[in-house]
């Protein structure tokens, strides 16, 4: 009886110590349970505005896509697959769509998604009186109208081909109305969506704290926590992911990535992406009003060099005005090679003044080697005898300065990115150069002007067939070239570096990343 006793007191010990030991493993991130507690990602700069209708930059659409969720989702080949949506129909002429709202959807904050709050959105995109940078993208739509519960009807002004396409933007996600009728135009820093994640903390300049939303309609995250660490120095990020301090290091610095490949802990995933990086000039004031002067500045610098020695192939010279990756690219017939003499002789024929000191205006850490790549534009510039004075902003304030009138801007020369959020070149042409969107309006800072070129961009967005949709962007392609708006810099690769513990990582050419359903091993 003893010898029974101390078996059954050793047994019920050893059951409990193995449960206790289960349960410990079981809240281990990576473990079978398939469950991560959180997840730890570095980026470079902090929010300015977290209202999907205020985007301009797309890391920060990326994270509104996880508040708030899209009403498709863009798959890195370009396929959509149906989210608040569940489908739509399209009349006949392409001058109505009907859109299927999912049933059973639920803002985080328990209130149901409707045909009532679709249209509330679309009544905001639409509104004149509110900022919404993006509209251009969506200014082929007249109205929306309620048809029931669940079923809202766009009316086109003229039919336009990849309106699905478009309409996976955060631009026209849904906020919940009881947070828009709380806090008004502050709604910005209090976002509460129907997507996986809500917001949970932001501390400026600091962090943004994302948590697992339990009202989600879909596939739970397997990630309970998603912490965006502000850390702009991209040698810091890196420090941060070789020793585990983070899980995810945003745009790592390029002249890295090839030793950060060859570590066994690290996965460097960097497709070609549809972000453009250029130098801005502005068409409406200053020296860079002349197209003689916009032509010299880009023969004056070194694009090749550029992506070689600064940017060590982490991307490619722009050999047109838009990336290959999407539809409408075409690479143009002549190009800006590097031939600081024709440069010098532009600059004499128009008449340049030498003495005057030519303003540049960059980000730093927003984009790959930002600030470096400036300074090599700033060297180069000077070598022909332009003067340069060249000043750094944190991105908030840079974005505010891009948002201001021409009597009011400082910008004459300024580096900026333009990435498309799907796979068509109207965004990138017709969002860049069209009148329409000048500044407050929108985000055409060059401030480009011809009134032939937006009649062609008008008429490929009313073509339905691919070939003419296709002839008509080379056509307006082939004048934005030749006027130089911008000196044409590069097309980025996305490089996203992560534990390799991470798998299941989606990273897509639009330059967005999506943890939700990773493991982690």
């Amino acid at each position: 009886m003893r010898k029974n006793g101390r078996f059954r007191f050793f047994r019920q010990f050893f059951t409990i110590a193995v449960t206790a030991a289960m349960l410990v493993f079981l809240s281990v991130p990576g473990t079978f349970a398939g469950q991560i507690k959180e997840l730890k990602i570095a980026i470079g700069v902090d929010a300015d505005t977290l209202n999907p209708q205020e985007q301009t930059t797309t890391l920060f659409q990326n994270i509104c896509d996880l508040i708030f969720d899209g009403m498709y989702f863009q798959d890195p080949q370009g396929k959509l697959h149906p989210r608040l949506l569940e489908k739509h129909t399209i009349s006949d002429d392409g001058l109505t769509w009907t859109l299927h709202i999912r049933k059973g959807v639920k803002f985080s904050d328990g209130l149901p998604l409707n045909a009532d709050v679709i249209k509330q959105t679309w009544d905001r995109v639409l509104n004149p009186k509110l900022r919404v940078p993006l509209r251009f993208a969506i200014s082929m739509v007249k109205g929306c109208e309620k048809v029931d519960d669940h079923t809202v009807k766009l009316n086109m002004k003229y039919p336009f081909a990849p309106f699905d396409a478009t309409i996976s933007m955060a631009l026209v996600s849904p906020i919940s109305p009881a947070a828009i009728e709380k806090y008004g135009d502050d709604v910005r820093q209090h976002p509460v969506g129907a997507g996986p994640y809500k917001l949970k903390e932001w501390v400026k300049g600091d962090r943004i704290v994302l948590a697992r939303n339990e009202n989600y309609w879909g596939k739970a995250p397997t990630v309970d926590q998603l912490t965006f660490k502000i850390v702009p120095e991209a040698t810091t990020r890196e420090a941060m992911l070789r020793t585990g301090q983070i899980d995810v290091c945003y745009k790592p610095l390029p002249s890295n990535v090839a030793s950060l490949k060859k570590l066994s802990n690290v996965t460097v995933d960097m497709p070609l992406d549809t972000r453009t990086i250029f130098m801005g000039l502005n068409c409406l004031k200053g020296a860079t009003t002349n197209k003689k002067v916009r032509q010299a500045f880009n023969y004056a610098i070194d694009k090749k060099a550029i992506v070689n020695r600064i940017l060590f192939n982490t991307a490619q010279p722009m050999d047109g005005p838009v990336s290959p990756k999407v539809f409408g690219y075409a690479k143009m017939d002549y190009q800006y090679d590097y031939n600081p003499e024709k440069a010098k002789q532009l600059l004499k024929e128009a008449k340049f003044d030498f003495s005057k000191t030519i303003n540049m205006r960059t980000p730093n850490g927003r984009y790959l080697f930002d600030k470096q790549v400036a300074e090599v534009v700033q060297a180069q510039l000077q070598a022909i005898g332009v003067k340069v004075e060249l000043r750094t902003y944190d991105w908030p304030t840079y974005v505010a300065g891009l948002l201001k009138p021409i009597e009011e801007t400082e910008l004459e020369v300024f580096l900026l990115g333009w990435g498309p959020l799907f796979l068509d070149a109207d965004m990138a042409l017709y969002g860049q150069f069209t009148s329409e969107v000048n500044p407050p309006k929108g985000l055409g800072s060059s401030f480009y002007t011809n009134a032939a070129y937006d009649e062609i961009m008008k008429e490929s967005r009313k073509a339905q067939d691919p070939n003419k949709r296709f002839d008509l962007l080379k056509e307006a392609s082939s004048i934005i070239w030749e006027d130089c708006p911008w000196i044409w810099l590069h097309v980025e690769k996305f490089v996203l570096a992560y534990s390799s513990n991470i798998k299941g990582m989606v990273v897509t050419p639009t330059e967005k990343f999506y943890p939700n359903h990773i493991t982690m091993e």
